[in-house]
C-alpha cells in the first residue's frame, strides 16, 4: 500500500472531513450552549432576585447596610453571579468586590408596606466566565463522545471499504499490469463483485484485451501487406524509365529514381539543394517555373508544362516535360515531379516549324509564316508598316548566267535586306523574286530613311563566279511599294494590295525608287 493508494487517500479524506466537521460541530454546539446558559443564568438570576427582593426591599426601607451586605454576600455566593449591589433612592447600601453596573440585571425593590412605591434596586452581575467555561466544557463533552462513536465507525468503513473495493480494484490492477499487448488475456473477476461494478470493470477489460489482440493481429497483417507494397512500389519506382522525384512542399527532394539521378547528373543539377531553385539556376524561364509550382501546390490536379533549360556543361539547350502532382500523406504534402527529355521533340518540331515556316533558299520566312506573325501583329491591334519589294533587273540573270545565279543573287539580296531591319521585324520571300518587309514604324520621315537605306543596300553588287572561273559583279535595282495599318488598310490582304499598288507605280514609272501608298497614286 502506498501513500498515493485508494484506501489511504479515502482514508484522509475521511480523518480531515471528521476532524474539520467535528470542529464546526463544536464551534456551533458551543455558541448555542453559551446562549442558552445565559438564557438560564438570567432565569436563575431572575429567580434568586425575586427571592432575596423582600429581604434587599427591608434593609433599603431601613437603610440597614448589614442586612444588605448579608443579602449581597449570598447572592454572590452563587456561581452564575459574579457581583452584586444594592441601592435605595440616596445611596449605594451594599457592593461586592469588583462591581460594575455595566450588563447588570436590575430588579426593582417595592416598599414593604406600599407596594406601589420604589425604594431601590438591586444589581446582579452574570459570572459570564463562568457561564462560557462551563459552554465550552458541555461542547467538549459532545465532541469527545461524537468522536468516540464517529471513530469505529471510519475504522470499521476503512477497512470494509478496503477489502470490499480497493484489495479487488488492486487486483486487477496487477493482472492488467501482466497483460502483454496483443496477446489474449481474461482478468479474473475478484470473488463476491460478479454483479458489481468491480466485475463490470473487469469483463469490459476482458472485451477490452479481445478487442485491442484482435486489432494488432490486424495491424501486423496490415504492416505485412504494406511491406510487400512498399518493396513492389519502391521496385517500381526505382526501375521506372520515367525520371521521377518525391518533393516535400518546402522543397526537399527526398526521393528520385535511377532515371532522374541519370537525367540530373547530365545537367549538372544538385539533388540536395531545394526544388524549383536548383532547377531554376539553368532554366530560360525560371519565375515560370517557380509560379508554376507553387501553382500546383495550391491545385489538387496534375499540371504539366515544357521548359527550356542551357546544360552548363555542354551550352547546349535541354527541353524537359515536367508533370507535377501534389499528394498528401499524414498531413504533410508533397510533389510527385514526372520529368521526360523532349529535347529530339522539340528540335524535330522546330526543324519542321522552320520548313514550314521558312523558305528554303533564303532562310527568309515565307509566305505561310509570314502571314501568321502579321496576323498576331493585326490581333493586338499593333500599328506597323509593310513594304513590298519586287527587283528590277533580275530576270535577265537568270536568263544570261542560269538559274544558281539568280539562287545566288535572291541569297545575297535576303542577307542585304536582313541588315537593314531589327532582329523583331519580319522580312519575307514572298515569292519569286519578290520580298516583303513587316516593322513595327508608321512614321513616314522614318519609313522614308529605311527605304533608302534598303535601297542602296539591295544596289550593292554581288561577285558571280562563272563556271570558266571569271569574277562578274551582278547588280540589281528594287521597286519598293509602302503601305501602313491601320491608316492605309485593316485587313492584311487589303495592306498588302495597297503596298503593290505603290509598288507597280514605281515600276512603271522609273524603277529602283520606293512610293508610299496614296488613294491619288
Amino acid at each position: 500500500m502506498t501513500k498515493y493508494g485508494l484506501i489511504v487517500r479515502l482514508a484522509l479524506v475521511l480523518v480531515v472531513s471528521t476532524l474539520i466537521f467535528s470542529m464546526l460541530y463544536a464551534k456551533l454546539y458551543h455558541d448555542h450552549i453559551v446562549e442558552r446558559e445565559l438564557r438560564r443564568s438570567n432565569t436563575i438570576i431572575g429567580q434568586i432576585g425575586q427571592t432575596v427582593s423582600s429581604s434587599s426591599s427591608i434593609a433599603t426601607y431601613l437603610n440597614d447596610k448589614d442586612l444588605a451586605v448579608e443579602v449581597i454576600n449570598g447572592l454572590v455566593s452563587n456561581d452564575v453571579i459574579s457581583s452584586a449591589a444594592i441601592k435605595s433612592e440616596e445611596k449605594w447600601l451594599a457592593q461586592s468586590v469588583g462591581f460594575k453596573p455595566k450588563n447588570a440585571t436590575i430588579i426593582k425593590l417595592n416598599h414593604p408596606f406600599l407596594l406601589s412605591e420604589i425604594v431601590g434596586e438591586i444589581y446582579i452581575q452574570p459570572n459570564s466566565v463562568f457561564i462560557e467555561q462551563s459552554a465550552r466544557d458541555i461542547a467538549r463533552s459532545s465532541v469527545q463522545t461524537l468522536l468516540v462513536v464517529i471513530i469505529p465507525i471510519l475504522i470499521i468503513f476503512t477497512v470494509v471499504t478496503h477489502f470490499i473495493v480497493t484489495k479487488p480494484l488492486s487486483n486487477l490492477s496487477s493482472q492488467i499490469a501482466r497483460v502483454i499487448p496483443g496477446a489474449p488475456l481474461n482478468l479474473v473477476v475478484p470473488k463476491g463483485h460478479e454483479s458489481s461494478e468491480i466485475g463490470d470493470i473487469a469483463s469490459n477489460t476482458n472485451q477490452l484485451i479481445a478487442k485491442t489482440a484482435s486489432m494488432f493481429e490486424q495491424e501486423r497483417q496490415l504492416r505485412a501487406d504494406i511491406e510487400i507494397l512498399e518493396k513492389r512500389f519502391r521496385l517500381m519506382f526505382e526501375r521506372s524509365s520515367s525520371p521521377t522525384l518525391l518533393v516535400k512542399d518546402k522543397g526537399e527532394v527526398i526521393l528520385a529514381n535511377d532515371a532522374a539521378c541519370d537525367l540530373l547528373a547530365g545537367m549538372a543539377i544538385d539533388l540536395d539543394e531545394y526544388f524549383p531553385e536548383s532547377f531554376g539556376r539553368y532554366c530560360k524561364t525560371p519565375d515560370i517555373l517557380y509560379t508554376f509550382t507553387e501553382h500546383t501546390l495550391e491545385l489538387n490536379q496534375p499540371t504539366q508544362s515544357e521548359f527550356e533549360f542551357i546544360n552548363p556543361m555542354t551550352e547546349q539547350p535541354v527541353w524537359l516535360s515536367v508533370i507535377m502532382l501534389r499528394v498528401e500523406s499524414s498531413g504533410q504534402f508533397y510533389l510527385q515531379v514526372f520529368l521526360s527529355d523532349i529535347t529530339l521533340r522539340k528540335t524535330v518540331f522546330q526543324e519542321l516549324n522552320k520548313k514550314a515556316n521558312r523558305d528554303k533558299l533564303t532562310g527568309l520566312y515565307n509566305r505561310h509564316g509570314t502571314e501568321i506573325k502579321i496576323n498576331e501583329w493585326l490581333d493586338t491591334e499593333t500599328p506597323f508598316s509593310l513594304f513590298i519589294i519586287d527587283l528590277d533587273e533580275f530576270k535577265p540573270i537568270n536568263d544570261i548566267y542560269g538559274h544558281n545565279a539568280g539562287d545566288a543573287m535572291l541569297k545575297h539580296i535576303a542577307t542585304q535586306i536582313s541588315t537593314q531591319v531589327r532582329e523583331q521585324d519580319v522580312v519575307c520571300r514572298w515569292g519569286g523574286d519578290e520580298f516583303l518587309i513587316a516593322l513595327h514604324c508608321a512614321k513616314n520621315e522614318k519609313l522614308q530613311r529605311i527605304a533608302e537605306n534598303l535601297l542602296e543596300a539591295i544596289n550593292t553588287e554581288m561577285i558571280w563566279q562563272t563556271p570558266e572561273g571569271k569574277s562578274l559583279p551582278l547588280r540589281v535595282g528594287a521597286s519598293i511599294g509602302i503601305a501602313s495599318y491601320p491608316r492605309d488598310a485593316v485587313e492584311l490582304s487589303q495592306l498588302i494590295e495597297c503596298a503593290d499598288v505603290a509598288m507597280y507605280t514605281v515600276k512603271k514609272d522609273k524603277k529602283n525608287a520606293f512610293q508610299f501608298y496614296s488613294l491619288s497614286a
